[in-house]
């Protein structure tokens, strides 16, 4: 990616900062969101399932990261960032109930500074089988616009009591709209671009999955449901792709390994 000095003064909906631009149209862009301390994992990411072989790879990889009050992890993400020309930054503090957040500005960057066909977004602690994803996106059978596929939740109620606890006054409703767990799924362009448009006439709503959810109910786009999005697995498939995985969660630093190498060297 590189700077952008013609966009320098277009002023930005959410809490983006970063300017810089896609170098070329990519088939699938992918957004990782991550803590700032989280050298290590993005690190990992970049050296398996992320790296671009290619001298026109078809993808590309930019870590959403936010501000952090620790000096000493803001000069090191200084650092990261110029090395690898990577990271896509926010003027808020990282929390995690800011991840909303981080998916509004990781949209809005992606909409304002690339040129891609499909987005697919992620957590730093997946796998991702990224020729696979590449074959199902190219397929015939895959729809090129109005597309939202990953891990499909239908009729999941908000929790009153507990960690992810959502008050009343937060959402009064018995049923959340249909969502996609947030460790990944897939959004075509157009969708991407709509759900950017409506940031400003759709309340914030802290759960970031419940509310890409909410984004795509309020602009008529159903989910389709794809096996390959692998929230559990059976143990014999610790650290091993099974024949559907397109992106499996809660995927440790060695696994990563381990599944990169049996995903290119099958």
């Amino acid at each position: 990616m590189q700077e952008s000095t013609s966009t320098s003064q277009i002023n930005h909906k959410t809490f983006l900062t970063t300017r810089r631009s896609c170098m070329q149209h990519y088939d699938l862009l992918m957004i990782v969101s991550s803590a700032p301390g989280n050298f290590k994992r993005r690190n990992n990411i970049r050296k398996t399932w992320a790296f671009e072989r290619a001298f026109r790879p078809r993808w590309t990889t930019a870590f959403l990261v936010a501000k952090t009050q620790d000096k000493g992890v803001s000069n090191l993400l200084l650092e990261e960032d110029e090395a690898n020309k990577d990271l896509v930054r926010a003027s808020y503090y990282d929390h995690y109930w800011n991840q909303t957040r981080k998916i509004q500005m990781g949209f809005e960057w992606a909409v304002m500074y690339c040129n891609f066909s499909f987005l697919l977004k992620l957590d730093d602690d997946v796998f991702v089988h990224v020729p696979r994803i590449l074959s199902f996106l190219s397929a015939p059978t895959t729809p090129k616009k109005m597309f939202y596929a990953g891990c499909h939740y239908a009729n999941m109620g908000p929790h009153r009591k507990g960690k992810w606890m959502v008050t009343y006054e937060e959402y009064n409703e018995t049923r959340y709209p249909d969502f996609c767990p947030g460790f990944g799924y897939i959004l075509s362009h157009d969708v991407v671009r709509a759900f950017v448009d409506t940031f400003s006439s759709l309340p914030f709503f802290r759960l970031d999955d419940v509310y890409v959810g909410m984004l795509a109910s309020k602009n008529g786009i159903s989910i389709t449901n794809n096996v390959g999005f692998e929230v559990w697995h059976p143990p014999q498939y610790v650290c091993v792709p099974t024949k559907d995985t397109l992106v499996r969660h809660d995927v440790g630093e060695e696994c990563q390994m381990k599944m990169f190498n049996l995903a290119i060297f099958p």
